[in-house]
């Protein structure tokens, strides 16, 4: 893998500690996927579950359009997983900035054909984000309704991260005035 894989330009901001990485893999909801393809690269956008006994990301995906023709089996992939936190000033703009925490995945793509993999995998989403919701106010996954979805893993083959804090420097720190969340 190319050097750029490997390392991070600031090496102040570099987080290499495992429980960093794998924290912000569990406490995160989406990444962007981005696979190589003639002309631009196809950028991704997916839920994802961070599998850690596997080291994998799962997510899942429509078979139609863009994403079904070109996230297959054993393409190459770089996932981005982010969160920002504070905006904050400084005496200068220049040192103006943003509370940020990121991973860079370098991986490989693996769909599942395996039709108790896929519900599998759709078992491991439901238990990240709708562990909440009872058992029998809905009906369960179907080999029916995952047909038009396919369900894929990224080994992670090398990863790391960043972050970087509110520094010092800073006279005042806020959050955006962004709404972070879709409120309908």
């Amino acid at each position: 893998m190319e050097d750029y894989a490997k390392h991070v330009r600031r090496k102040d901001r570099q987080e290499s500690d495992p429980a960093f990485l794998r924290d912000l893999l569990h406490n995160s909801v989406s990444c962007s996927i981005a696979v190589e393809r003639d002309g631009y690269p196809l950028n991704h956008v997916a839920f994802f579950v961070y599998d850690e006994p596997a080291n994998e990301i799962i997510f899942h995906f429509s078979k139609h359009g863009f994403a079904g023709d070109e996230i297959v089996e054993g393409k190459k992939v770089c996932v981005s997983v982010h969160k920002y936190g504070k905006l904050y000033t400084a005496k200068r703009a220049v040192d103006f900035g943003c509370e940020y925490q990121s991973i860079i995945i370098y991986g490989t793509i693996h769909v599942l054909t395996d039709e108790s993999e896929r519900l599998n995998g759709m078992k491991i989403f439901f238990e990240k984000f709708f562990s909440n919701v009872p058992a029998g106010s809905y009906d369960n996954f179907t080999t029916q309704d995952a047909k038009p979805i396919h369900v894929a893993k990224i080994k992670i083959e090398n990863w790391f991260g960043k972050q970087h804090l509110v520094p010092e420097i800073a006279i005042d720190a806020f959050y955006p005035a962004v709404d972070p969340v879709i409120k309908s």
